[in-house]
């Protein structure tokens, strides 16, 4: 007869210890990975998280510039574009009394003034005058374009028009704003994007204008850009 002999208590006793020690190594290196995956799982979202804001913030920085330069013309484009406006009833005049559409005197005296007011604020007066003098051919392209047309059919041509000396002041007027708006946009006009500025308000500008009213903007805008 075989005899079945116990196991050792010091024996199971060690077992147990082994496999105790196995059960918490094993516990600590799974805490240990799941802190290491939870690490990686963050990290990528967090560099993603930096570099968006890293490339909104340089967006940020390259566009607000454009969108200054962008926001003075335009304050000079509306000035230009109701000046220019106001050719139609010098047009209306001229053709009645007869005067001619280019008048030296008149047209010296405007850049004189313009000249004059830059001065005073520390605008840049070449820049003053080139704008201006635009202003005046461009003024003159949309007053020959309709005496044309009128010339060659009277039957649209205009029967009433107002006198000269109630437009003058209108155009007085926008005219010391403009100089004042041109200070504002200097940088605009020496900025190496000032051409590319210019093109953008032209569009802006001419929305809705007919063919001689857009030749006038376009020619309203010329010599702007120093650059």
């Amino acid at each position: 007869m075989n005899t079945i002999t116990p196991p050792s208590p010091l024996g199971t006793n060690r077992r147990s210890r082994t496999q105790r020690a196995v059960v918490v190594v094993l516990a600590v290196a799974l805490v240990a990975s799941t802190g290491v995956l939870a690490v990686l799982a963050a990290t990528p979202a967090s560099a993603a998280t930096m570099t968006s804001a890293s490339t909104t913030t340089s967006e940020q920085q390259v566009a607000a510039p454009d969108q200054a330069d962008s926001t003075h013309l335009d304050a000079v484009g509306s000035l230009v574009l109701r000046r220019l406006l106001l050719a139609d009833p010098v047009a209306q005049s001229k053709w009645l009394s007869g005067k001619p559409i280019a008048d030296p005197v008149r047209e010296q005296a405007v850049v004189d003034e313009a000249v004059s007011l830059a001065r005073q604020q520390g605008v840049d007066p070449d820049l003053v005058t080139r704008v201006v003098r635009s202003q005046i051919a461009a003024s003159k392209v949309v007053q020959r374009g309709l005496i044309t047309s009128w010339t060659h059919h009277p039957a649209t041509a205009p029967t009433t028009a107002p006198d000269l000396a109630t437009i003058r002041p209108q155009l007085d007027a926008i005219d010391t704003d403009l100089v004042a708006a041109i200070g504002a946009a200097q940088a605009t006009a020496g900025s190496p994007q000032c051409a590319h500025l210019v093109v953008a308000e032209r569009k802006r500008l001419s929305a809705g204008l007919d063919s001689l009213h857009r030749k006038g903007i376009r020619d309203a805008l010329t010599g702007f850009c120093t650059a």
